[in-house]
């Protein structure tokens, strides 16, 4: 005779799976309606004033990691990754935007940011617990339900290398150190550039899907740095062009100062419109007025033409630049760069004058072109075609070559035709 409590347990714990199906079902269905309870009643506390429970934060913080680790496997630092250019572009970006939550190298953390759940973590101790294509990936993508923003756009991969490279440093970082790569002790006197006139417009937020019931795309915004309401936005500009607008030695910022008033112009308009998609410059672009944009494009432009950095170039690299930038390769398809670039002053108002760039820049601006990714105005569509086919030592020899020129070099003679 069977036991009675073996008779309940095969009720309890019946041994065919098709019997056990009703009883999971029904477990799902409450635990369905309790949640959907719960959250309706407003029961559940999302207070960022209450502590997560114990262990909580743990558990969020491995995930996290864990995420971040599986996500950046087969990610490549770039080979420039440890270079001074890299990690100075990398820091203004820092110390404008992220230093509000993370700090600085010496500082302690915003009390407001210290109130957010969870809170923002130190990165001068705590970056290096990380590899530099985890930190590609977190900076590029961003964390959900932690405040961490992704980068404004999402095809600037330069960029988000560039901050990767930076505050993998920070670590081993002093704040003098600090101050001296963000400029903090630069000349930063410019003339005031009134706000004028401000009527909103609307831009394009890059990756951005907002509910327009609940968000306000239009610019001028209110963002961090320098606001446009204030006559002093030019403070933003010399941190990374300096006041003659050569750009800090080391060669990571454009030259601006050899572009024309009309250049300028458009290229902020387009960063702050997001039709040329650049991570670093739209933060800056989209806080300025018509009237701000246009008194700093006539002021940059008026700047005496110069080369910002004294070169030792590889005379290797060098002399393969100048037969690109002369001669071109039509075999490929390569066309002379100089055949536009200054041909003549009428034509220096199409295309850019580019004696006298600065070489990373220059560099990186050749690698846009040959993927596509380089917004601009019509003027730049031969620039796609004349990259495409060339080679990344190629396009480093070019960008040494006209680095080392000085801006007013005469005409090099030019042997191939433009091409593409």
């Amino acid at each position: 005779m069977q036991s009675p409590y073996l008779s309940l347990l095969h009720e309890l714990f019946p041994r065919r799976l098709q019997q056990w199906l009703g009883p999971i079902a029904a477990a799902a269905l409450l635990g369905i309606v309790i949640a959907l309870a719960v959250v309706w009643t407003g029961l559940l506390d999302l207070a960022a004033s209450v502590p997560h429970p114990a262990g909580w934060s743990t558990l969020l913080h491995y995930t996290f990691k864990r995420s971040a680790a599986f996500h950046a496997g087969g990610l490549e630092p770039p080979p420039d990754i440890n270079s001074a250019a890299l990690i100075q572009k990398g820091a203004i970006y820092y110390d404008r935007v992220c230093s509000h939550c993370h700090s600085v190298p010496g500082r302690g953390q915003n009390v407001v940011a210290l109130a957010m759940r969870p809170q923002p973590q130190y990165l001068p101790s705590v970056a290096q617990d990380f590899t530099a294509p985890e930190l590609f990936w977190i900076i590029k993508h961003g964390i959900k339900y932690s405040a961490m923003p992704a980068w404004p756009v999402q095809d600037r991969d330069d960029e988000v290398w560039a901050l990767a490279a930076f505050v993998k440093q920070l670590p081993k970082m002093r704040g003098d150190a600090y101050r001296r790569l963000i400029g903090a002790d630069l000349p930063n006197a410019m003339p005031p550039f009134a706000p004028g006139t401000v009527k909103p417009v609307p831009y394009h937020p890059g990756i951005l899907t907002p509910d327009a019931s609940e968000q306000r795309i239009e610019r001028p915004s209110y963002g961090f740095g320098d606001d446009e309401a204030s006559d002093a936005v030019g403070g933003s500009c010399v941190a990374c062009h300096g006041r003659d607008g050569a750009g800090r030695p080391g060669g990571a910022f454009p030259n601006i100062a050899l572009l024309t008033e009309e250049q300028i112009a458009t290229a902020l308009n387009r960063y702050a419109s997001g039709t040329r998609p650049s991570g670093f410059m739209q933060t800056v672009a989209l806080n300025l007025t018509p009237d701000q944009i246009a008194g700093l494009a006539r002021y940059y432009a008026s700047q005496p033409k110069r080369q910002a950095d004294q070169l030792h170039p590889d005379a290797a690299l060098l002399q393969l630049g100048e037969r690109i930038a002369t001669h071109g390769d039509p075999a490929r398809r390569v066309g002379a760069c100089a055949s536009c670039h200054d041909y003549i002053r009428a034509v220096a108002k199409a295309y850019p004058k580019i004696d006298g760039q600065n070489r990373y820049y220059l560099r990186d601006q050749l690698k846009l072109f040959r993927t596509g990714l380089r917004g601009g105005t019509g003027r730049a569509n031969p620039m796609y075609a004349a990259a495409s086919h060339m080679s990344d030592r190629e396009i480093d020899g070019v960008a040494l070559y006209y680095a080392a020129r000085s801006p007013d070099a005469p005409r090099p003679p030019v042997v191939g035709g433009a091409g593409g």
